[in-house]
């Protein structure tokens, strides 16, 4: 154990300076811990203080909680920044004031051991070497101050820099940056954090991105745990655990082992690796679902991995409690399921309904089973709030029209053999845990196969119309959350025999490790400058374009609208002005959000101002959509041609000029 804590603590601090970009990356670490501290009491009262799991679940209700307190000052229009000091203080002491008040019981766990925390910090270790790395590397600047973003973080992290900037701005509920005047129908709670220390924390943390990318960073080595701390709660063998944790983290996949076979057999060299989305081999060659192992999740979507961890702690104890928890934890389950739903609707909503059969298929067993299963339905109460709240919040609006249900799309293109090349290696060795347990852990293991199914239900049956494969890749995750569970079963099923056991992970690691190792250098490969299939593989922030984005931000107005030509911009640079400009568009065209026909038609008429040769015209369109600001660089002056009707027209004044770039005020 101290030599895995000899190696945890430096490996955290090298990759928090790493992803901070020195000493602010460290401070940005102590205020998260701040963050997680409100949820610690509860933690404990869930969980106990002798338990890792009982750290782990408070610091992820502590994240949620002081997020909600944090949406409460801004809700409130006391934007001070005191105001969010106390209500984080006034949280705090609201929770270790209740729990102290309750009599609770902590939900029964193995004993936890030195050979579990050690386990653990090492996996967290190689957690950090898979997530640093890669996040350090985005928006990286070279000599001639040039930004390189890989393709990869353009739909995620640039996206998310656009949300957390416009939070940042505490209107509530926050606006549409691409759709002036509208609200935004996103779940935004995991960003409420990372914008308040980019708008009102210490001057070396005013930087959304920088936020993000920490942000990120400790929010997967929550996540890690989160899957630890499951798979512990049904095995209780730290080798095993330790083993399965990792095997989850790294060799889901089997697509980057027949990316290899498919260019030895084709005679083309390796740097052919390059130009593949290794993650999505299923969809690129055969038409099925993408299915993105955890690394993607360390790197581009943490707000997802807030919830999953959420959802692993309350699946975690439901299991181990059982249909005979004290009325404190059926509470304590209900409010971490309720935080997950916060954080994605979906995402705890499938947890909550997997809680619900761990604890049907336990009290079935009771001569009351009836009486026992009521009981429960106290927890669907914080749930039930946290589903209105997000409503309240807009969050949801729109989505439900957008579901569609039956076998469609890449569910329907060779799903038997995509589903083994996407989660075959792990899947395999989870069904083997779960047929050859025992009886009595075989019923602990089966709330986190219910898991496994029904998430597997959800990605062949349901799809969101506006985006067929966003379902897919949640239930993906879903299923390698809890699958840690039946693999380590697995493995301290065979752990009599040492060498196989050994045997195990060193094949799975054959078959599914080298999706994660290709996946890994190409989310840093920025020097990849060549076209994808429609898209740049690096976007590049150019040093006129940075200057410009710079001057925006210094000298506009906070809640001016700045606008460039969405129409032509596709997917490379559709989110440059709300993302490094920090300002809102009349019009964008999102790839991120629900689609609806006005971003069309107002984009529509955002490039009829840019085309029109009349400066009269122009004027009217941008003053009539509240334009304030028009942006201009070699996109649009390729696209229209150089006829732009801006220049040196009296309604028009030019504030800003680095050529091809500039940017007219609207008069």
């Amino acid at each position: 154990m101290r030599a895995a804590v000899a190696l945890f603590v430096p490996a955290c601090a090298v990759a928090a300076w790493m992803v901070g970009d020195g000493a602010a990356g460290w401070l940005y670490l102590l205020l998260y811990c701040g963050a997680a501290l409100p949820g610690l009491p509860v933690g404990f009262a869930l969980f106990g203080r002798d338990q890792a799991a009982g750290w782990i679940a408070g610091a992820a209700i502590g994240y949620s909680l002081s997020a909600i307190a944090l949406w409460a000052v801004i809700a409130s229009h006391v934007l001070w920044s005191g105001a969010f000091v106390l209500a984080w203080a006034l949280t705090s002491g609201l929770t270790f004031w209740l729990t102290g008040r309750w009599k609770m019981t902590p939900v029964p766990l193995p004993r936890w051991t030195r050979g579990a925390t050690a386990a653990l910090l090492l996996v967290l270790v190689l957690g950090l070497a898979i997530a640093a790395p890669p996040l350090a590397r985005v928006g990286i600047r070279d000599e001639d101050g040039n930004r390189y973003y890989r393709a990869y973080f353009t739909a995620d992290f640039v996206w998310h820099t656009a949300l957390t900037a416009e939070i940042a701005k505490f209107s509530m509920p926050p606006r549409n940056p691409y759709l002036q005047g509208r609200s935004i129908h996103y779940y935004w709670t995991y960003y409420l954090f990372p914008a308040v220390v980019s708008a009102r924390g210490p001057a070396p943390l005013q930087n959304v991105q920088r936020c993000l990318k920490l942000n990120a960073l400790a929010t997967g080595l929550l996540l890690i745990s989160a899957v630890f701390v499951g798979a512990w709660s049904a095995v209780g063998q730290p080798v095993a655990v330790g083993y399965a944790t990792a095997l989850a983290l790294t060799s889901s996949s089997a697509e980057g082992a027949y990316a290899l076979y498919r260019i030895w057999r084709r005679g083309e060299p390796l740097s052919a690796l390059r130009e593949l989305n290794v993650d999505a081999l299923s969809s690129w060659f055969f038409g099925g679902h993408r299915v993105d192992g955890l690394a993607r999740c360390l790197w581009y979507v943490p707000q997802h991995g807030m919830s999953y961890a959420l959802g692993v702690i309350a699946l975690t104890a439901a299991v181990s409690a059982g249909s005979a928890a004290p009325a404190s934890a059926i509470w304590l389950i209900g409010i971490t399921l309720g935080c997950s739903v916060c954080f994605n609707p979906f995402v705890g909503a499938m947890f909550a309904l997997t809680c619900g059969v761990a604890i049907v298929v336990d009290a079935v067993r009771h001569p009351n089973a009836a009486k026992v299963m009521l009981r429960h339905a106290i927890a669907v109460l914080p749930v039930a709030a946290a589903i209105a709240w997000c409503f309240g919040n807009q969050m949801l609006a729109g989505a439900g029209g957008a579901v569609r249900f039956g076998l469609r799309g890449g569910a329907r293109d060779h799903p038997f053999l995509t589903l083994i090349l996407s989660l075959g290696p792990i899947l395999a060795v989870a069904i083997a845990g779960f047929v050859f347990s025992r009886s009595g852990s075989r019923s602990v293991l089966l709330p986190f196969m219910v898991a496994i199914v029904a998430s597997l239900f959800t990605m062949y049956w349901v799809q969101l119309s506006v985006d067929t494969e966003w379902v897919a890749f949640r239930s993906g995750h879903l299923i390698l959350v809890v699958i840690a569970a039946p693999v380590a079963a697995c493995l301290a099923h065979l752990a009599r025999q040492p060498r196989y056991v050994l045997a195990v992970v060193i094949a799975v690691a054959l078959v599914g490790l080298p999706t994660t190792i290709i996946d890994w250098y190409n989310s840093r490969d920025i020097y990849n400058t060549l076209i994808g299939p429609g898209f740049p593989w690096t976007i590049v922030v150019t040093r006129q374009q940075d200057s410009a984005y710079r001057w925006i931000r210094e000298n506009t107005p906070t809640l001016a609208v700045v606008q460039m030509d969405p129409t032509v911009r596709e997917r490379s640079t559709w989110s440059n002005i709300p993302s490094f400009a920090e300002r809102r568009m009349a019009a964008g065209l999102p790839i991120s959000l629900l689609n609806v026909p006005e971003y069309r038609e107002r984009s529509d008429e955002v490039a009829a101002m840019y085309g029109a040769s009349d400066t009269v015209k122009a004027a009217e369109i941008a003053r009539r959509l509240g334009i304030n600001y028009v942006y201009v660089d070699e996109v649009e002056r390729t696209a229209h041609a150089g006829a732009l009707a801006f220049e040196g027209s009296p309604y028009f004044q030019k504030v800003f000029d680095a050529p091809p770039v500039a940017v007219y005020l609207v008069r």
